[in-house]
This record gives C-alpha cells, sequence and structure tokens, in this order.
C-alpha cells in the first residue's frame, strides 16, 4: 500500500506564532492572511526569516494569482520585502512591523518575579 509523503515544506512549527505580526497582516484584504500563515510556517523553521516562494510551496494553498496579489498588499502593510527577479521565483523576507528589520522569531524574554526567601525578606522589611 502506498501511503502519500508529506510535502516537504510541511514542517512542525519550531517556535511561536508571532501573533502581533499576523494581526498586522489580517488587515489586508484578499487572501493576505492566508499567504501570511503560509510565509509565517515556512519562515518560522527557518534561521533566518527568508523564503524562495516557489509554485509547489503554493500547491494548494493559494492560487499564484491570489499570491501576487497578497505580496503586493502585504509589501505595502510594510510587514514583508520581495525581491524580484526576471524568470525566477520570488525571495521574501518577512519584516518587523513598521521597520527595516528581519522578523525575529524568538519568545522575548519575560521578567520573572523572585519567589523565595529572597521576595519574603524584602516584605519583612517594609
Amino acid at each position: 500500500m502506498l501511503t502519500a509523503s508529506p510535502a516537504p515544506h510541511a514542517t512542525a512549527q519550531n517556535g511561536p506564532a508571532r501573533l502581533d505580526w499576523l494581526m498586522a497582516a489580517s488587515v489586508a484584504p484578499g487572501k493576505a492572511l492566508h499567504l501570511a500563515l503560509l510565509l509565517h510556517s515556512l519562515c518560522a523553521a527557518r534561521p533566518f526569516p527568508a523564503v524562495r516562494l516557489t509554485r509547489r510551496m503554493l500547491a494548494g494553498h493559494v492560487s499564484r494569482d491570489a499570491c501576487y496579489d497578497g505580496l503586493r498588499r502585504l509589501q505595502s502593510e510594510h510587514l514583508l520585502t520581495v525581491r524580484r527577479l526576471p524568470g525566477r521565483s520570488p525571495q521574501v523576507v518577512l519584516l518587523e512591523q513598521g521597520t527595516d528589520q528581519a522578523l525575529n522569531f524568538t519568545p522575548p524574554v519575560l521578567k520573572t518575579r523572585t519567589w523565595g526567601m529572597q521576595a519574603l525578606s524584602q516584605q519583612s522589611q517594609l
């Protein structure tokens, strides 16, 4: 019995989703959010948020026309930059909102509260 192997781009996401970036992408009309979700999942597993967007990656997700419209709309929202060369697939780099810096998928460092003897000693001094 033959089983279908998963597509090479269908990998598990290694990091947390950047909800702020996805919410900014949801403002764009059309299938821009669909494309943003696809790009986000493709770039999350890479060390740098850049991907060469081929037709094989789009197959079954977004049509070619909707892809190019979505790229244009997301680029106008300053969420990504696209490098286009004649006869080549577009190279897409996800950007931080409103900046020219590449999107960072690492979670922010949260300040932790110290619980224990140090916190108790600070309370007793008050």
